[in-house]
């Protein structure tokens, strides 16, 4: 049994990633700040690590196949350097513990706005002004991971909603995709598609609603 690590379960991705993990037949490990003994259950192991601690995730990265990250601040317009810290310690994690697969959950806000549509380039635009900070900080992320010896994928995925999954989503490199919000379960069944789609290897992906 394949065993993926998911870091940033507790958000709307990171929860529907795990349920469809354990569907795939997926040994699951979740890494949390501060884990409950009694969440581990089944093919769920639930694991102390913190994004901002690179030792803890050297200990909670061991064994593991494929690391997916959906961690995020919890405001985006005050994030420090939550995200360039918190994925260089997850890449340096993988590297020490010889994971070789990492997926790594980005937005829409850092793609080309050229691979959108006249609203969605003004669009992103406007989010990097308004959303400056993260829009920085996570340029150092997505370049860590970029410059990391992994076999890495970074999925760019639009504005995501709580509506009604379909199974089925439009990605691709450089792929236009529509500027509608994708349910959290789609852009979680794209992440999981990710781990094992060699075609992506090394690759950013952009992906929205089909």
């Amino acid at each position: 049994m394949k065993h993926i690590a998911v870091i940033g379960s507790t958000g709307s991705t990171g929860k529907e990633l795990v349920r469809l993990a354990l569907e795939a037949n997926y040994k699951v490990t979740v890494i949390e700040r501060a884990p409950n003994d009694s969440q581990s259950h089944g093919n769920v192991k639930v694991v102390k690590g913190d994004v901002t601690d690179l030792e803890s995730l050297v200990v909670a990265l061991e064994n593991i196949d494929f690391v997916v990250s959906c961690f995020g601040p919890a405001n985006h317009r005050k994030v420090g350097n939550l995200m360039s810290v918190g994925t260089s310690n997850i890449v340096k994690a993988c590297e020490k513990n010889g994971v070789k697969r990492f997926v790594f959950m980005s937005g829409f806000v850092q793609a080309d706005p050229k691979e959108f549509s006249l609203l969605g380039n003004l669009a992103i635009r406007l989010f990097r002004l308004y959303f400056h900070e993260s829009y920085k900080d996570k340029i150092i992320a997505e370049a860590a991971i970029q410059n990391s010896t992994l076999d890495w994928v970074i999925v760019r995925a639009v504005g995501l909603s709580h509506s009604q999954p379909t199974g089925q989503y439009k990605a691709g490199v450089k792929t236009r995709v529509p500027f509608n919000t994708l349910p959290y379960a789609d852009c979680a069944k794209c992440l999981l598609d990710a781990v094992e789609e060699n075609k992506w290897t090394r690759q950013i992906i952009n992906v929205g609603k089909k």
